[in-house]
């Protein structure tokens, strides 16, 4: 599903990424784990397209990130990321922050998008929470949202940046 074919990344004269190479396989769960500033965030960032890398080549379930011409939205349409500090929208409920991306990337119909909101959020524990907004939720909460909003995309390939970080160790478990 992924391929990592010696990837290499600076900022400026900082080298964050030497040498990467890794394969996961469909199924597998893959851990890297380091220590604060060691890359971890910016490599799951060049698999998803959204940092670019100066050597090396990624490959998500046969498309080429690094290949020019490669349609990035695409295929981080079919990539689910889970970012360290959530990125959900605000000004938006909870229903809102998950049925956004179905509706304008997949084209899902809003009862279909609302269907399978209700059902993730369920699955994370947080269905009697989907007409709140973010602020009024926990980390913990506001981190299982995030999770069940790049679930309902369906995503060939899962990605999270730290998915623990804000759980309590019950759901770290379920996590």
């Amino acid at each position: 599903m992924i391929d990592i074919e010696n990837v290499s990344k600076w900022y400026g004269d900082f080298q964050v990424l030497k040498d990467c190479t890794s394969q996961v396989t469909q199924k597998e769960v893959v851990v890297v784990c380091g220590p604060s500033g060691s890359g971890k965030s910016t490599l799951i960032k060049c698999v998803n397209g959204l940092e670019p890398v100066q050597q090396g080549r990624i490959v998500v379930d046969g498309a080429d990130i690094t290949a020019k011409g490669t349609d990035l939205t695409a295929l981080r349409a079919r990539i689910g990321m889970v970012f360290q500090h959530f990125e959900l929208y605000p000004h938006m409920t909870v229903r809102e922050n998950l049925c956004l991306a179905q509706e304008k990337v997949l084209k899902r119909s809003r009862d279909e998008a609302v269907s399978r909101a209700e059902l993730f959020l369920d699955r994370v524990g947080l269905s009697e929470h989907i007409d709140k907004h973010p602020g009024q939720l926990s980390g913990g909460q506001q981190q299982r949202v995030a999770i069940a909003r790049s679930l309902v995309m369906d995503p060939i390939v899962m990605l999270f940046d730290e998915p623990t970080s804000a759980l309590d160790p019950e759901m770290i478990n379920e996590v």
